[in-house]
């Protein structure tokens, strides 16, 4: 059903509005509405808010903050605990200051994780360049301070002649150059040149592309020997440096992560009611919310305003007047079995208020469809086992759950038309015993088609009476008795019809004629000449239910098939394999099948009779989640 709506109207003065509109979303129940505009050159009593400025600073440094807010939230991500104490308030001067102390403190934090990982990495690499080139020397004195540049190249002795002879073009020949391979596709090489010289190498290096092993500035201008003492106290200490860098960064992250979290929710939810300004209305000494609820939360919100706002503000509510019908939101409420197929709405726009929920007929007639076509035990138990695992190990959240419901709900109907038909896997079931109870589909093909009929006459007629009570709430009596007309003559028809394959007697049908006759020229007289047009439309909306018939004598004819060849193909097990595919092949085809004809059914040949789409989703006024 359609959740009947209220429309509350809150009513205090302008100096209240910024608490009314924090109890409004706190209580998360009214979507709000504007102003209704006026003709151009009337004046409104009610205008929109207009924005103060003060207000608009305060919004402009509270977007600033969030977005600092989202930033260390990334970056401080994995932190737990309850932290420090509250952040300023969102907009303040005072927060920012606080996030600016925080970043700078974060920021210092990772550019020392940096530092040192970089540190790490480059002994890492000078090391294995030290094993690789060991023994090592070169001939430069001490007094030309001796510089290490290590590298590591792609194996190319061409590339090692040309490095060469640039360091003797730079160096005037003071260089020391050591080369071996490190692996099957690296070269590491040292090079030791003066200090004086160190500048210009590096240049070079840079120049060329050359990822050179960056030593510790610390480094700089020692032996070699000193170098590697250096790099292996270094060694050691770094893994307790990044484990105190690590520390101070869990600290951080445990005492802000809750802080962060609480501020970023009340900034955004402070500048969601500075927007939400925008759709108040306001005098000069007063303030007008408007928007709408569902009725039934009414009383409770009104207790909660005069306990929350004081008498100071006043809350009004009233049903919404037909004429407003259009722009009230939607709220479906079905029962927990009927609730699930709410999702085959999805497809279409939502009912428009006022107007008739489809759900429960979907609940009854599109598992009756799917059964109708699908009509095996096995085929249908295959799917209550395949819904049942699904449902159980919880594929797809919440939507899967509905999915598996209502395919629970169509794979039963299957099992139960497979009873009433006596089929499993085909003419597998009248071996084991099995019998028709209703029809045998096979071979019955005439009543198989005039079942389908039937179930369309039927459900097109519950559509036609679903538009002639649509018709009658919106207060248009005139198409309301065209509707009723029109199924009159639906039903006139089907009498005639039934009459003609002898399944009522023939005193039957000259009242039924005349029946017919008389409510043709009503409908004429109520809806114009294209009444007589619709009525043609509507028999073949009922004619179209024999694609039912089609596609149910299709599947048992395909396991049919299958059974035949798996009993005659030679060699037996070739003969097993195809007619097993070719059963797989059924069911699948079984399944999308039903699912596609059921749901064209509903939206071209049901929905057309009373369906009035164009309803707004229900979004309340509310803290962001």
């Amino acid at each position: 059903m359609i959740l009947p709506m209220a429309r509350v109207q809150l009513i205090g003065p302008r100096d209240r509005l910024e608490g009314a509109l924090a109890f409004l979303q706190a209580q998360g129940v009214l979507e709000l509405r504007r102003p209704t505009p006026v003709l151009p050159g009337e004046r409104a009593l009610v205008e929109r808010c207009a924005p103060v400025p003060s207000v608009a600073a305060r919004a402009a440094r509270a977007q600033e903050a969030l977005v600092r807010l989202e930033s260390l939230r990334a970056r401080l991500a994995g932190g737990r605990g309850e932290g420090e104490g509250p952040l300023p308030e969102p907009g303040s001067e005072a927060l920012l200051a606080r996030l600016a102390e925080i970043d700078a403190a974060l920021t210092a934090l990772e550019a020392r994780r940096a530092a040192l990982a970089e540190e790490g990495d480059a002994i890492a690499r000078f090391s294995r360049l030290v094993v690789a080139l060991a023994p090592f020397s070169h001939g430069l004195e001490p007094r030309q301070e001796p510089e290490l540049h290590g590298l590591e190249l792609r194996t190319d002795p061409e590339a090692i002649a040309l490095l060469r002879g640039e360091l003797r073009r730079i160096t005037g020949g003071a260089f020391d150059l050591t080369a071996r391979p490190i692996d099957a596709e690296r070269t590491g090489v040292l090079i030791v040149v003066p200090r004086a010289c160190g500048r210009a190498v590096a240049a070079l290096l840079f120049e060329r592309g050359v990822d050179e092993v960056k030593l510790p500035s610390a480094c700089s201008g020692k032996a070699l020997i000193d170098v590697l003492l250096h790099l292996t106290a270094r060694a050691r200490t770094i893994p307790a440096e990044q484990a105190e860098v690590e520390a101070a960064w869990s600290r951080l992250a445990d005492g802000l992560a809750a802080p962060l979290a609480a501020s970023a929710a009340a900034t955004r939810a402070f500048l969601e009611r500075v927007h939400a300004e925008d759709a108040c209305g306001a005098t000069r000494f007063a303030f007008v919310v408007s928007g709408y609820m569902p009725a039934e939360r009414v009383p409770a919100f009104q207790a909660s305003a005069a306990s929350e706002l004081g008498e100071r503000v006043t809350v009004l509510a009233c049903t919404p007047e037909r004429d407003a019908w259009p722009e009230v939101p939607v709220v479906l409420r079905n029962g927990r079995h009927v609730r699930p197929f709410e999702r085959l709405l999805a497809l279409v726009p939502l009912p428009r208020y006022g107007s008739t929920d489809p759900t429960p007929w979907l609940a009854v007639f599109f598992p009756l469809f799917f059964g109708l076509v699908l009509g095996d035990v096995v085929c249908g138990t295959a799917g209550i086992v395949v819904a049942l695992v699904l449902r159980v190990r919880g594929v797809g959240g919440a939507l899967g759950r509905d999915l598996t419901w209502i395919a629970l709900a169509c794979a039963l109907s299957a099992v139960a038309f497979g009873i009433l038909f006596g089929e499993a896997l085909g003419e597998v079931g009248s071996h084991l015993g099995m019998r028709p109870v209703l029809l045998d589909r096979r071979r019955a093909f005439m009543a198989f088609l005039g079942v389908a009929i039937a179930v369309g006459a039927v459900h097109v007629g519950i559509g036609m009476a679903l538009g002639i009570a649509g018709a009658l709430r919106a207060g248009h009596r005139r198409a309301a008795l065209a509707r009723a007309a029109k199924l009159g003559l639906l039903c006139a028809a089907a009498v005639a019809g039934a009459t003609a394959v002898h399944l009522l007697p023939a005193a039957a049908l000259p009242p039924a004629l005349w029946a017919g006759g008389a409510l043709l020229a009503v409908a004429v007289g109520a809806e114009g000449p294209m009444a007589a047009l619709e009525l043609v439309l509507g028999l073949g909306n009922v004619l179209s239910y024999a694609r039912l018939m089609a596609l149910g004598l299709a599947s048992v004819m395909l396991a049919e098939v299958a059974n035949l060849v798996a009993t005659t193909l030679r060699p037996v097990a070739a003969g097993l394999a195809i007619g097993v595919l070719l059963h797989v092949v059924n069911f699948t085809l079984g399944l999308i099948s039903p699912t596609v004809a059921a749901l064209r059914l509903h939206y071209v040949e049901f929905f057309e009779k009373f369906y009035d789409e164009g309803g707004a989703p229900y979004r309340p006024f509310a803290l962001s989640r």
